[in-house]
């Protein structure tokens, strides 16, 4: 796990500042007109950059880990199965904590 202490904004290194990247070339240079907002910055021209980071063990229960890892391979199979989504939500719970055999 990382955690941020302290961050600063600084200018978008794909956009270089302006908030829009050119989207089509001829000959490399840009067409006119051919602006769209910059992804990476979303048309700010900056963006945030982290000074200090705290990294560290990310704190889990392993149980509880390990259950919603069942659940997921639970709900996964019940899918396959084709169950609709709502189905295979209640047949992995049923199959993961024990409330009820599986309908399959």
């Amino acid at each position: 796990m990382v955690r941020v202490k302290s961050v600063r904004t600084v200018i978008c290194p794909l956009c270089g500042g302006k908030g829009f990247v050119h989207t089509e070339w001829f000959a490399f240079q840009p067409v006119p007109g051919s602006e769209t907002e910059c992804p990476e910055c979303e048309g700010l021209g900056r963006v945030p950059e982290a000074l200090e980071e705290i990294s560290g063990p990310e704190p889990q229960d392993e149980r509880r880990t390990e259950l919603l890892a069942e659940w997921v391979r639970a709900y996964r199979e019940a899918r396959r199965r084709g169950l609709s989504p709502e189905e295979a939500r209640r047949a992995a719970e049923r199959e993961v904590w024990g409330f009820e055999e599986l309908p399959f």
